[in-house]
Formats: structure tokens, C-alpha cells, sequence
């Protein structure tokens, strides 16, 4: 089964502003083992991006043998800077089993001028 989660980058001073042009990768949080890479990608003009994974990318033993019932990824981002350094994580505060349409990720400002995250926010 594929899943699709589209996931925006917005500074959090203004919500509604999208952070363009930021590379992300989207992970299923493991609790007992190495965390999953669902994908990596580069926002577009509206700070978003759209990822597209299958179950096997996050089923682990983790996941009860009914999974497809009982468990969902538990979904984090890593923001990177131009090196290749994580720059911000919601691993933190992931929320177990939820798995929504739009997954929304509020990035201070001070980190976005920080790390020059991207050009367009002034």
C-alpha cells in the first residue's frame, strides 16, 4: 500500500509565509531500533513537498503483526542547511500513530536567517 503525505514548511512568526527551496527528509520514528527514511526532497515555492512511500519503507518489528490496523509512522522532518547539517528536527515531538493529510512544520525565523535556509524570506 502506498501512503502520500504532503508536508509545509512556514515560518512560525507567519504561518501562512511557506519556507521555499529547503531540503527535507521525512522519517518514521523507531522507539527499539534505527529510525526510517521515508524520502528526502527540496520545498517548493510554498515551503511545500509532497512524499510518497510504501509500508515497507517504516514496517518493522516494531509494529504489531496486525500493523496495518494498529500502526502508523510516527512521522518527524530534519530541515538541512546548504552543508548537509541538520538544522532543525521535530523528531521531539512526534505524535505516535497519526498520520495526517498536510503535516505542517512551524520553523522560527531566527533559524531560517541562521542557516540561510532559503532567499526569499525577508
Amino acid at each position: 500500500m502506498k501512503l502520500m503525505l504532503r508536508v509545509q514548511l512556514v515560518v512560525s512568526e507567519e504561518p501562512k509565509r511557506g519556507v521555499p527551496n529547503a531540503r527535507v527528509s521525512l522519517y518514521d520514528r523507531d522507539w527499539q531500533s534505527q529510525d526510517d527514511l521515508l524520502g528526502t526532497a527540496v520545498t517548493d515555492g510554498k515551503g511545500e513537498i509532497v512524499f510518497e512511500f510504501d509500508e515497507k519503507k517504516y514496517k518493522d518489528a516494531e509494529d504489531s503483526p496486525d500493523w496495518r490496523i494498529e500502526s502508523l509512522p510516527d512521522l518527524y522532518v530534519n530541515v538541512y542547511d546548504a552543508q548537509g547539517n541538520v538544522v532543525y528536527s521535530t523528531r521531539e515531538v512526534v505524535e505516535r500513530d497519526k498520520f495526517p493529510k498536510l503535516l505542517v512544520v512551524p520553523i522560527p525565523r531566527v533559524v531560517i536567517e541562521k542557516h540561510k535556509l532559503s532567499a526569499h524570506i525577508d
